[in-house]
């Protein structure tokens, strides 16, 4: 009776804190949640829509459904000329430079864990000095390197220095430190692998979940940067989409315009991460 008893109670107390954990997980989503639902009733708001039905049909009381589908059309479709150009900049900048800082950043943590070379330890320890240097600190010398450049409103300028990026070459180094397999890359040249066909063919997929990890990461931080941008792009086609929105300047619904892409990157890159730690659980 007693170990009937006690496992009861283990039941009763395993039930009791897995509704904690769902209690609090809901409680977290909403906090999580709330400012993007305020920022969607802000766009979509009766009035907005109120008023934009009676504007464009020129009856204030007609079906709100049918004013929220017009509304909609306007809004993914009807993108003013200001907020098409900054949204397709943005997209270029970001797309691209997360692109090629992955690449890059794998790359170079590869070379730096897998070679044996003089400066390697040395090469190391400089990639984490420069991590703990604000980035706010380089400024001045890169706009007077672009200045003296002539490289004012050129986007090329937010990509190319993307790419050298030491907080994602840390963080994959760290990452390979703890998955390199020695074993499986003399495997591969026994095999006549060349060096860069290991490191594409077998390095990167190995390094998936890092390589997802960053490039969530690269992908928000570029995406929101709106400092550099404001110092660089001085023509309004230049401009990326914080810069347009923090002046006012575009389309219904440009706040959805802003945060919508972030989201699907993050929902496109989280199953590699989620699969990574599934298979360093098994390799355990």
């Amino acid at each position: 009776m007693s170990e009937t008893g006690n496992g009861r109670s283990l039941k009763k107390s395993d039930a009791e804190f897995k509704l904690f954990v769902y209690v609090a997980i809901i409680a977290l989503a909403i906090l999580v949640f709330l400012p993007v639902v305020m920022t969607l009733f802000g766009e979509f708001g009766d009035e907005q829509l109120n008023a934009y039905g009676s504007h464009n049909h020129g009856n204030a009381n007609q079906n709100e459904f049918t004013i929220l589908i017009n509304y909609w059309k306007q809004t993914l479709f009807s993108f003013q000329e200001p907020s098409r150009r900054a949204f397709l900049n943005s997209m270029l900048v970001s797309c691209l430079g997360t692109v090629l800082c992955m690449y890059v950043s794998a790359l170079t943590a590869y070379a730096i864990t897998a070679y044996e070379w003089k400066m390697r330890e040395s090469f190391d320890k400089l990639i984490m000095i420069i991590v703990m240097i604000p980035s706010t600190v380089s400024t001045i010398g890169f706009y007077q390197m672009v200045w003296q450049l002539h490289m004012i409103n050129r986007l090329s300028m937010l990509i190319i220095p993307a790419i050298a990026s030491p907080v994602s070459i840390f963080f994959m180094r760290l990452y390979l430190k703890a998955t390199f397999s020695k074993e499986l890359l003399e495997s591969a040249r026994l095999d006549g692998a060349k060096e860069f066909r290991i490191f594409n063919q077998i390095m990167l997929p190995l390094m998936k979940p890092a390589i997802a990890t960053q490039a969530i990461f690269t992908f928000v931080a570029s995406w929101y940067n709106e400092f550099v941008p404001s110092i660089i792009l001085i023509e309004g086609s230049k401009k990326t989409i914080p810069l347009v929105a923090q002046f006012g300047e575009g389309v219904l619904g440009l706040q959805l315009f802003t945060f919508l892409p972030p989201v699907l990157v993050y929902a496109f890159l989280s199953r590699y991460i989620v699969e990574g730690i599934a298979l360093g659980g098994v390799k355990n």
